[in-house]
């Protein structure tokens, strides 16, 4: 719908474009849904994977140069 003056205005849709912008809409929900989810789930693995180099007694430097290997890759 347009917006004209504050107010919308109903543009005339076929069927088919209404269905179209409706397949579309939920794909981009999906996908940065998803996205989201991932980043989320890399986090919580990059914290395991730091929290378990600590307790193996990594040297902090080592650590810190992992951590900056994955930094690296998710770029």
């Amino acid at each position: 719908m347009a917006m004209t003056g504050g107010t919308a205005a109903a543009l005339p849709m076929s069927n088919h474009t209404r269905e179209r912008v409706t397949v579309a809409k939920l794909t981009l929900e999906n996908f940065y849904s998803t996205l989201l989810t991932q980043h989320e789930e890399r986090e919580m693995r990059q914290k395991k994977l730091e929290k378990a180099m600590e307790e193996d007694g990594l040297p902090d430097e080592e650590v810190q140069y992992c951590t900056s290997i994955l930094v690296d890759l998710k770029t």
